[in-house]
């Protein structure tokens, strides 16, 4: 006879029923104990702070927070603006007052109806002035920037340069010389890049923000497009459907095992190889250990190595 549990009283927390089958549902004992944890501390501590409290390495947290947020996030658009709620709303006498006296700033503008064709709206020039004044990226920045989705896209829409400037405030690229050497690296990685949104089954001329950020990962970390195929096709299992952020937790979770080529992949977890069969994938058909790399692929993975290095020090 199973034993029988009596809890103490105290005081009360609610806990959303849909939410509690949800995590019996999906039987992950880790989501459930941050769960409990966030529902006692109201989230107000870090990430760091709970996986201590609950005695989970930093894999285990990653892992059960991704669960986590996979069940009580809703399902937001990609094409969603990262903008916060943060930025400035410049009012239009600040807009022309920035563009009249920095000359800096009226560069920027000048470039931008360049590559608009056309004068530039208030919109477009509060969206200008948030990266220039407000996300620190200085004009010749902006400047690079701005040819380089020209060169991509050929018309550039308002929504491709908010998205761009964002994520390069992320990134860090603030300065000309950063962006050169940022422009310069993906042109060298431009055909690895695309072979890694086809394996995502995402458009390279138009991949979207959650699948340029799975690509980023990809590149920086050294997996090649048919160890991202293997993710996804595993999300696709796991989940029954297409989950970029369920895609980049598997990748995290392979990276933080020390593994990144199908091969090592399939030597830590025999079961993704009957997976891999099963969805008639054949690794052998682009063979990613080292000696029989392609030219490309060698020069590729000598990159990666040499940026960790260059992190590192």
């Amino acid at each position: 006879m199973p034993t029988t549990v009596r809890l103490p009283e105290g005081e009360l927390r609610v806990a959303r029923c849909d939410m509690l089958d949800k995590l019996i549902a999906v039987g992950d004992g880790d989501a459930a104990l941050l769960y409990l944890y966030i529902l006692r501390y109201g989230g107000t501590a870090g990430g760091k702070t709970a996986a201590r409290a609950l005695h989970l390495s930093d894999e285990r947290y990653e892992r059960a927070a991704f669960t986590l947020n996979q069940l009580v996030a809703p399902a937001v658009p990609d094409t969603v603006a990262n903008e916060p709620e943060a930025a400035p709303r410049y009012t239009a006498h600040e807009l022309r007052r920035a563009r009249l006296d920095d000359h800096r700033f009226a560069a920027v503008c000048d470039a931008a109806e360049t590559t608009l064709g056309r004068t530039l709206t208030e919109s477009q020039l509060r969206c200008l002035l948030t990266a220039y004044d407000h996300l620190g990226l200085s004009a010749e920045a902006i400047i690079e920037l701005l040819a380089f989705l020209k060169n991509e896209k050929g018309t550039v829409r308002l929504a491709d340069i908010r998205r761009e400037v964002y994520q390069w405030a992320d990134m860090g690229i603030t300065s000309a010389q950063d962006a050169q050497r940022y422009l310069a690296r993906r042109a060298d990685e431009k055909p690895l890049s695309e072979a890694i949104y086809q394996a995502l089954g995402a458009d390279p001329a138009q991949p979207a923000p959650k699948e340029q950020r799975v690509c980023r990962f990809a590149l920086a970390h050294g997996f090649p497009p048919e160890a991202v195929r293997l993710a996804a096709q595993r999300t696709d299992k796991k989940q029954g459907r297409k989950s970029l952020d369920y895609t980049l937790g598997i990748l995290r979770k392979w990276d933080a095992s020390g593994v990144h080529t199908v091969s090592e992949i399939t030597a830590l977890e025999p079961e993704v190889r009957a997976a891999a069969g099963q969805n008639s994938y054949q690794p052998s058909a682009q063979p990613t250990d080292s000696a029989t790399l392609t030219a490309w692929e060698q020069d590729w993975a000598a990159r990666v190595r040499n940026h960790r290095r260059k992190t590192e020090e």
